[in-house]
């Protein structure tokens, strides 16, 4: 199953995960602002354990919660995902996959050890979830490019395998909401397509051909889907798609220098109001990797917020040098939030979440015990 890094932490994947608790964070570094502070929820880790961070902005405080003391949930865990307010944490041992999913707001957890052993038959390329059933992404048989996704109902504990397409050349991560599995992957012939797995009847019920163009998957906040598309890295087509009924509601043109990969970018955009919210990518060798910046279907004006002075700015508050790891909107507050990591010594990792209102000014800074890797929705 795929997992992301962190840019320089070697020992720090991306883990995610929630847990109740109740511990004060009292490390916090104050920004004088009359602007309105979010709520947000993040996860991460340091070289010990992970960990959850939940930040109220109307008290400015926070509880800090260590998930894996509380939930035994490993800092090698594979991949997380988020389906409404349950946190599905999937990890491999033994030769077995096993998943925790936990809802972040009761504490509840379900423990689902072994729930699939690897074999000849099936080489496993991803794992996902919906409220009530597990996905794996597979090529069968192990060795071959026959892309297919096994459900595992559990409740009654059926599997289903289906057979998506043969021979394919590259397979993205999966996207689940509200009844509806996207799957991403390049054809035999290079061309890139989108199906579309209804979870309840787990059929096919469409498969979008884009050709050459790269499709990028986003949910907009009334559950519609959002498609962009483009086979450079400025040039775009937006499509908006009832996820339903796969009707297109809006068609738009755009352009921003930023390319985005095939498959869910919902880690690095948010389409709000008319505007994209997005990750800046900053042509390297640069001092940082990315930064936050908005585009306005409107106006057409590309805003890029300069995270090159933000982040000095940070470094000389905590003097230490501090690499950037997580990125997120907020809609309700109107910001943008920023983890990043300080390596204090070779066996301390800590970090923190930078505030920034959308026109680019630092708000607050807030340190923590561990390096953020993702914010979660809620």
């Amino acid at each position: 199953m795929k997992f992301y890094r962190l840019p320089w932490v070697l020992y720090l994947s991306i883990i995610v995960t929630l847990f109740p608790g109740c511990t004060n964070d009292d490390d916090q570094t104050n920004m004088v602002s009359e602007d309105q502070l979010p709520n947000y929820t993040v996860i991460g880790q340091n070289f010990q354990s992970v960990f959850q961070f939940n930040y109220d902005g109307t008290l400015d405080e926070g509880d800090l919660f260590n998930l894996t003391t509380e939930s035994n949930i490993n800092r090698e865990y594979l991949t997380l995902r988020q389906v409404s307010e349950v946190l599905t944490f999937f990890s491999f041992a033994a030769g077995s996959f096993s998943a925790v999913q936990r809802n972040y707001v009761t504490g509840e957890s379900t423990f689902l050890n072994e729930f699939y052993t690897i074999s000849s038959e099936r080489s496993v390329t991803w794992g996902t979830n919906s409220e009530n059933k597990l996905f794996l992404g597979f090529f069968s048989p192990e060795g071959s490019t026959n892309y297919g996704i096994r459900t595992i109902d559990l409740a009654t504990g059926q599997e289903i395998d289906l057979i998506v397409e043969y021979n394919v050349n590259d397979v993205f991560e999966p996207l689940y909401y509200s009844g509806r599995l996207l799957i991403t992957y390049l054809d035999s012939q290079s061309d890139y397509k989108l199906s579309v797995l209804d979870t309840d009847s787990n059929t096919i019920i469409r498969t979008l051909d884009f050709g050459k163009s790269v499709p990028s998957i986003l949910i907009n906040k009334d559950g519609d889907m959002i498609i962009l598309s483009g086979n450079s890295a400025s040039e775009y087509e937006l499509t908006l798609y009832d996820l339903q009924t796969l009707e297109v509601i809006q068609e738009d043109l755009f352009s921003i220098n930023r390319y985005f990969f095939a498959g869910p970018i919902e880690s690095e955009a948010s389409l709000v109001n008319e505007k994209l919210y997005y990750l800046n990518l900053y042509a390297q060798p640069s001092n940082i990797p990315f930064g936050p910046a908005t585009y306005d279907f409107i106006t057409k004006e590309n805003r890029i917020i300069d995270m090159l002075s933000i982040v000095q700015q940070v470094q000389d508050e905590v003097g230490l040098d501090i690499e950037l790891t997580a990125f997120d909107y907020n809609q309700k507050s109107n910001t943008f939030l920023m983890g990043y990591a300080k390596l204090v010594d070779t066996e301390t990792l800590e970090g923190g979440i930078i505030i920034i209102s959308e026109e680019g000014r630092l708000l607050k800074n807030t340190n923590l015990k561990f390096a953020p890797t993702r914010f979660i929705d809620n």
